[in-house]
């Protein structure tokens, strides 16, 4: 299954209504964007620059700085662009970059939104506090201190039950992403705390070999204060660290691909963004209920 559109097969009418966001990408540069095009795909028909035909792109999304120059000559549409080092970030300004991404964290107090290479979109799976796990056990019928261990990846779908419940977990590979957003206590290897740019003690335990994985993972889970940390420092670092459904709602707005909120649902959606609500969260989907009911017939509008 292929991210990108062709543009010479025929479509429904609803694909001609969306809009058009054309990947310009350099030789051995697309893998950066494709989990995010994934995203985006929701808002928009995704193309290639170079096979996008007679389509006009609402937004271009470039992987290179140095290939901003192809864009010279073509119609004008708000575009984002990776940046990899400082002096990129000059160089795709003046060439008139809308947004700039980027992988490396440095790089977020000069304005670029990141985009971590190993991501998970964390609003889709809400944070469980230690008291509801807790209610879960008690509830499926296992132990008062349930410890985990996942070997090799998840299914997501199957594993956030069992992660959901777990007192702490010994996960390592791609399972950590699910476990962090979930915050589940974690001990881990030292390779993925590394390729997570996890803190060690802080985000997640970490442990040389099994026997000493399940053996930190046991007193964890016997510690509630210790469980009660690691829960959320590792939730905390999926949200702003190893989230990807934030920049892809980012680069949609900035993009054009995505309206904006405005009047009081702007103002309720910053709140609940300064909040740090998570976008699948029971309040989100109350407070999106409520709204509803008082915007059907224009009753908000002066709220």
């Amino acid at each position: 299954m292929t991210v990108l559109d062709d543009p010479a097969a025929a479509g429904s009418a609803g694909d001609a209504e969306r809009p058009v966001l054309a990947l310009l990408a350099a030789p051995g540069t697309s893998g950066r964007a494709i989990p995010l095009l994934g995203l985006l795909g929701i808002h928009a028909r995704v193309v290639s620059w170079h096979r996008r035909g007679a389509l006009v792109p609402d937004g271009v999304l470039v992987t290179s700085v140095d290939s901003l120059r192809s864009l010279s000559t073509a119609p004008p549409a708000p575009v984002a662009v990776w940046v990899k080092h400082h002096d990129q970030i000059d160089r795709a300004t003046e060439d008139g970059a809308a947004l700039l991404l980027t992988a490396n964290p440095d790089l977020v107090a000069r304005g670029a939104v990141l985009v971590p290479p190993v991501a998970i979109e964390v609003d889709r799976w809400p944070a469980v506090a230690p008291l509801v796990r807790r209610r879960r056990r008690e509830a499926a019928g296992l132990p008062a201190v349930h410890v985990l261990r996942v070997e090799g990846g998840v299914e997501p779908l199957g594993g956030e039950r069992e992660l959901a419940m777990a007192s702490a977990a010994v996960v390592s590979g791609p399972a950590t992403l699910l476990a962090l957003a979930l915050g589940t206590p974690v001990v881990t290897s030292p390779e993925t705390v590394r390729r997570l740019g996890l803190r060690p003690g802080r985000d997640a335990e970490v442990a040389g070999g099994p026997d000493e994985a399940m053996e930190r993972a046991e007193a964890i889970a016997h510690d509630d204060a210790w469980a009660a940390a690691l829960s959320r420092h590792a939730r905390r670092r999926a949200e702003d660290h190893l989230d990807l459904g934030r920049p892809a709602r980012e680069v949609a707005r900035r993009l054009g691909l995505a309206p904006s909120p405005a009047g009081a649902v702007a103002r309720v959606d910053d709140r609940l963004a300064e909040l740090a609500t998570p976008a699948g969260s029971p309040t989100r989907a109350r407070v999106a209920d409520a709204l509803a009911v008082l915007t059907a017939d224009g009753g908000g509008s002066s709220a």
